[in-house]
């Protein structure tokens, strides 16, 4: 829950600083721009300084006419720049980008202002097609002899090229920002629909265990009334059957609980309550309720627990749970005529640790669905086949698991047996028994 918590936190933090940053775009925009503008203006005023010096030497001490149009061709190659002219002392258009106009007289007030000047000019107006100009005038001198006057001019639509850099970035920085504000609007809305959801889940998972507690309550009044009334209990099959039931019983209280244990870790809630605890007898309680119903499936069954109690500090009900629902899964899997295999030993790759391991003959699992399997609510396809259910066991039973520091391990393969086992440390009590065992076991094997 603190972490779902934190989550919305940086989510809308990053959602102020997104917006905070998308405002100083819009804010700054303008400003960029101007500069990216100003910055051409500036380059303008350079070309043209540099321009009459080259048109000097062209029109001085004999004019070349050549130099001067290939001077003002030159400079059309920058797409800046919408035309050029150079006049002389009177006025006259000794050059221009528009070969029309060479030798006529520059009549427009720009050209006579740029003539008056005693230096260099800049001049904005808009033009007959509507658009604003900004031209750029500088005197041609030889020494103090003014020859005439140079100009280049551009407009609103030939900046924009100059322009298109910096207005493609702030674009870009533009529907980046926004872009993050949309996902993290989007993300939160997905965290509360989240939310509302475990919300949901919580309310229906506690209403369920409600109505299940109700009906297993009804149920323990009536095999309670049915051992009291019956005059044949102590026949033996009936004695299995009711050790069945009972265990069945306790089994789904356990299982109710646990179905909460779980929504409370899914909110953070839950926490084990660890003690010493004979794995022994967890085992050999769960392999003697299971007697009937491995009898009426005829299913060959061996319990190997060579060594003591093997003593482990763990939550009695949670590890009650895992071992139930594993012994559970292999006689409800198991084929008639198969056979499951139970065994309590000590860990040969881990000292001080005891495993436990249930084997049973069936159809086997894939590996493509071995950790679906330990980490959703999954069936096989194989499974849903051989028996009915929903996928809740082995689930649980890993997250019981990992809560004490271990894990489900799971080796099978299609079409043959599957083998289900954990392992845990024992107290330090049973530490010298567990180490005398695992010598055993591994002279044993040498043998």
């Amino acid at each position: 829950m603190k972490i779902l918590r934190l989550r919305e936190i940086a989510i809308n933090i990053s959602l102020v600083v997104s917006a905070l940053v998308f405002l100083l775009i819009l804010g700054t925009a303008g400003l960029i721009l101007e500069d990216a503008r100003n910055s051409v203006f500036k380059d303008m005023r350079l070309r043209a300084a540099i321009s009459s010096k080259r048109a000097g030497t062209a029109m001085f001490p004999k004019e070349d006419l050549f130099s001067l149009h290939f001077l003002v061709h030159t400079l059309l190659l920058d797409k800046v720049i919408k035309y050029a002219v150079v006049a002389d002392g009177t006025g006259r258009i000794r050059s221009h980008s528009d070969p029309d106009k060479i030798g006529n007289m520059d009549a427009s007030r720009e050209g006579a202002a740029a003539r008056n000047s005693g230096g260099p000019l800049t001049q904005v107006f808009r033009g007959a097609d509507g658009l604003d100009y900004f031209y750029f005038s500088e005197p041609v001198t030889v020494g103090n002899r003014r020859l005439g006057t140079i100009a280049v001019a551009i407009n609103s639509e030939t900046m924009k090229y100059r322009l298109a850099a910096a207005t493609h970035k702030l674009l870009l920085i533009f529907l980046a920002a926004l872009g993050a504000m949309g996902l993290l609007l989007e993300i939160r809305s997905l965290m509360r629909k989240e939310q509302k959801s475990s919300a949901l889940k919580s309310a229906m998972v506690h209403t369920v265990s409600h109505e299940f507690n109700n009906a297993l309550t009804v149920i323990d009044a009536a095999i309670f009334m049915l051992e009291e009334s019956d005059l044949k209990k102590s026949d033996a099959s009936r004695s299995g059957l009711y050790r069945a039931l009972d265990y069945q019983r306790n089994s789904l209280k356990l299982y109710v609980k646990n179905i909460l244990n779980e929504a409370r870790m899914e909110a953070g809630r839950f926490r084990i309550e660890k003690k010493p605890l004979a794995l022994r007898d967890l085992v050999s309680g769960s392999a003697t309720a299971m007697e009937e119903l491995m009898r009426r499936k005829k299913i060959s069954f061996s319990l190997d627990m060579p060594m003591g109690p093997g003593v482990v500090e763990a939550d009695h009900e949670a590890l009650a749970l895992v071992i139930s629902n594993l012994m559970g899964n292999a006689v409800k899997y198991t084929p008639e005529n198969g056979r499951i295999a139970v065994r309590l030993a000590p860990d040969v790759q881990k000292a001080g640790h005891i495993t436990f391991s249930i084997e049973n003959s069936g159809l086997g699992i894939a590996a493509a669905d071995i950790e679906r399997i330990k980490t959703e609510f999954f069936r096989t396809g194989e499974g849903q086949a051989a028996a009915e259910g929903f996928g809740l066991g082995l689930k649980i039973c890993n997250d019981m698991l990992l809560l004490h520091g271990s894990s489900l391990e799971v080796k099978s393969e299609p079409g043959k047996n599957a083998c289900f086992c954990f392992s845990l440390p024992v107290t330090a009590e049973n530490r010298r028994e567990v180490s005398g065992a695992v010598k055993a076991e591994t002279k044993k094997d040498k043998k």
